[in-house]
């Protein structure tokens, strides 16, 4: 959780410490209607990752799916988690230290590409990896132009309604960054973020759930568990009712496509 919303949570924290938390009721679900979706859900999916980042403890990072919602946590029931409506298409992003929720609404990524994206990939087969579910594990390297970006054990067809949704939260994000992108200085762009975060954020769930995977930023996790029969509390799909709601694009200035450096 804390790899995949680094930016909008740095964002969510600048703001929060000047008091720029804006009200947002509109973009809340209902706590009632939360738990009247949850009650109606098929099964809930429940996965459990081993995470290792660069300049972060060790952490597990829990991921909760289900017809309705999505929620991403530190394998705890506390406010500190990621809510994702997948009816609405909106991501809750929770900070338990802020008091605050950001809210991130799909939309198209309509930036054009600034670069060419030649994207590619390395597949090879380990006779031992042993069968998840009755799944084969494969091993995938992703390439963006030559550059290996994502190193990833794929098991291949295991759990597609998860692939499915957690495709659906990516492209979310992926609106998101796009809105952003422009003010972010070409020399410090980078292919394989771009590719990962913006044009194509599902690319390595297209071949199946990723149980062990590894990054061009240093980011790893590992599939350590998983119950696709797990019983889910409805409070875990709730939003904190006091916590203040704003968005990013309600505090971006748009970039002045005129400017340029020097100008008044």
């Amino acid at each position: 959780m804390k790899n995949i919303v680094v930016v909008l949570m740095a964002v969510m924290l600048v703001a929060c410490g000047d008091g720029k938390v804006a009200n947002n009721e509109q973009a809340a679900p209902n706590a009632k209607a939360l738990q009247d979706q949850v009650k109606k859900k098929s099964a809930t999916t429940m996965l459990l990752y081993d995470v290792v980042e660069p300049g972060v403890e060790p952490y597990q990072s829990r991921i909760i799916v289900n017809t309705a919602f999505i929620r991403i946590d530190e394998n705890s029931d506390g406010n500190d988690f990621v809510l994702v409506d997948r009816n609405k298409q909106v991501v809750y992003s929770v900070s338990d230290d802020n008091d605050s929720i950001l809210v991130v609404n799909r939309q198209p990524v309509v930036t054009p590409a600034p670069m060419e994206f030649k994207l590619s990939f390395d597949k090879s087969q380990d006779k031992n990896a042993p069968q998840i579910d009755g799944k084969n594990v494969v091993h995938y390297v992703f390439k963006v132009n030559g550059e290996a970006c994502n190193d990833a054990m794929i098991a291949e067809g295991l759990l597609t309604n998860i692939t499915q949704a957690l495709s659906e939260y990516r492209h979310i994000l992926a609106g998101q960054h796009a809105s952003t992108l422009a003010n972010v200085p070409a020399d410090m762009r980078n292919a394989c973020d771009m590719t990962t975060h913006i044009f194509h954020p599902d690319r390595h769930l297209q071949y199946g759930l990723p149980v062990q995977e590894s990054d061009y930023s240093g980011y790893k996790r590992s599939l350590v568990d998983f119950d696709d029969d797990w019983l889910a509390a409805p409070k875990l799909f709730e939003l904190p009712a006091a916590f203040g709601r704003f968005s990013i694009d309600e505090m971006t200035v748009p970039a002045d496509p005129a400017a340029s450096p020097g100008s008044a």
